[in-house]
């Protein structure tokens, strides 16, 4: 049932891939010729095409494949029994869907096939032609022409001239062949809009024609405009007054095209392959690979940790600083105070750090894969360092001076001399510590008389790099209050005495931090 679907919906894929082409660039064209080919062969591709299955190769090494070998067949085995009726159910809706099309075909030719049982046959045409009043239309259908008693002879030799056309360019066939589509596409609308593309495109070859032999085009339009009350009763037969507008006329002009307008039907090409691509199945083909057995053992040696950092008080705190030891690797805690690391060795050490807080050295082995870090402060740290008569009440922690940047991690081993690191084992420290740095910036701070005569207020974060020498450069603002605020907080941090660099693997390197600075007229 599986494969009957597949094949469907792949097939339903290929006509409307077709359908799409002709209708954005074929169906205005008057090679109509080239319109009929590419639509037949549209037909013959939705069936033919959807058994092909491109494939392509997918190299894997025995671990990878024996990794994966289970859960594909737990996959293939997992199916149950509701699944299996769900299959059937849909396969005998289709069954019944297509039974009902073919059905209404049926029950449309056989009439038209009593009718020319009983009729009389009238003479002088090389096909047979039945003089009927059941059907208001006139139509060909196969070898045979239906007219109504009706029509005048002036008329019929008009209408004659036309439907011999469809007759001997066997224009039947194709409507049988999309007579099957639709019976088994019926659920799929652009095989139903492709059935009337080829019914519209076999009027137009029979116009063409049929005005090369008429004697008066005019007669022969004004005919087709008499015939309008005649519409189709039946799919298989090609009538007379079908797709009887505007633009049916307009298609009978004798406008020449540029023969360069053919290679629309190339467009087809992409869509193919696009179609292909979309249905490709990969081959894993298994290759020895002598590395695999190291990366094996390897992956054995490492797992992923997590946990969460908290101050003496139980409060999470974020963007603390989680270094593997003797590395460059590590991350920063969330709001929540959580932190993950994939790949780290079953015997390395996390070296955990905040600022104001006491550096907290933690054994992986020991602790598990779920760790719970506790941070001690060392000192009394003011988080933000405020300006103003007043001192204001204590605001949301903002990120930490040691970690609020940009990037989260430090580089990676091995990196040039001119890189900035924002996580380090040894974070940079102000002489005296964090306390005193904030002193210093409060002491030294002074509010702007225009921005105290205009209310502004607001907190500027500042960002500046202590560089290997533990010297503050690259002084800049990371997030802007007012351009008076932004200038005075700018000035003072630049002022900063020299700082004990930070050190990664033992040896001083560059480090950006932020320090956010509070101007409050409160």
């Amino acid at each position: 049932m599986e494969t009957v679907g597949l094949y469907l919906l792949r097939s339903a894929v290929w006509i409307t891939g077709f359908a799409l082409v002709y209708l954005l660039f074929l169906r205005n064209e008057r090679f109509f010729l080239l319109n009929r080919i590419y639509l037949i062969t549209g037909i013959l591709a939705s069936v033919i095409l959807p058994l092909v299955t491109v494939r392509y190769v997918v190299e894997a090494s025995a671990v990878e494949a024996g990794a994966t070998a289970g859960p594909v067949t737990a996959a293939l085995h997992g199916g149950s029994t509701w699944q299996n009726i769900l299959a059937v159910a849909l396969f005998l809706v289709w069954l019944a869907g297509a039974m009902a099309v073919l059905l209404r075909y049926v029950t449309q030719v056989l009439p038209v096939l009593r009718a020319v049982a009983c009729a009389d046959c009238s003479s002088g045409y090389p096909v047979k032609v039945i003089r009927s009043d059941a059907y208001p239309g006139s139509f060909s259908l196969f070898s045979f022409v239906v007219v109504n008693p009706s029509v005048s002879e002036t008329e019929a030799r008009e209408i004659m001239n036309h439907e011999l056309v469809h007759i001997r360019q066997m224009h039947w066939f194709d409507l049988v062949l999309s007579s099957i589509l639709c019976a088994v596409q019926w659920f799929n609308p652009a095989a139903w809009i492709y059935s009337r593309f080829i019914r519209q495109n076999h009027e137009y070859l029979a116009d063409e024609e049929a005005l090369q032999r008429t004697s008066d085009p005019a007669i022969y339009k004004a005919v087709l405009l008499n015939q309008i009350a005649g519409s189709p009763v039946i799919d298989l037969g090609n009538f007379f007054s079908y797709s009887l507008n505007k633009k049916r006329f307009t298609m009978m002009k004798n406008t020449i095209s540029s023969p360069f307008r053919k290679l629309r039907l190339l467009l087809i090409l992409p869509v193919a392959a696009l179609v292909l691509f979309a249905f490709a199945k990969p081959e894993y083909r298994v290759v020895s690979d002598p590395v695999a057995p190291i990366a094996a053992v390897a992956a054995d040696l490492t797992k992923s940790v997590s946990g969460t950092v908290k101050d003496d008080a139980g409060k999470p705190l974020e963007n603390a600083v989680i270094v593997i030891k003797g590395t460059t690797v590590g991350t920063v805690s969330d709001a929540s105070g959580r932190f993950a690391l994939k790949d780290v060795p079953d015997d390395a050490v996390l070296v955990v750090s905040y600022v104001g807080f006491e550096t907290k050295v933690v054994s992986v082995k020991a602790a598990g894969s779920s760790i719970s870090v506790t941070m001690n402060k060392s000192t009394t740290v003011i988080d933000t360092v405020s300006v103003g008569p007043v001192p204001p009440p204590p605001p949301p922690p903002p990120p930490p001076a040691s970690t609020a940047a940009k990037s989260k991690t430090a580089p990676e081993a091995g990196s040039g001399e001119g890189d900035v690191f924002v996580v380090v084992e040894e974070m940079p420290q102000f002489p005296g510590g964090m306390e005193a740095m904030m002193q210093w910036i409060a002491s030294r701070m002074k509010y702007p008389e225009q921005a105290k005569k205009d209310g502004i207020q607001g907190v500027v974060y500042v960002g500046y790099i202590v560089n290997k020498a533990g010297k503050v450069e690259s002084v800049e603002v990371e997030r802007s209050a007012s351009p008076l605020l932004d200038a005075e907080a700018v000035r003072v941090v630049s002022e900063m005495p020299d700082w004990t660099p930070g050190t990664q693997r033992g040896k001083a390197v560059d480090v950006k931090l932020v320090i956010p600075i509070k101007f409050s007229l409160k």
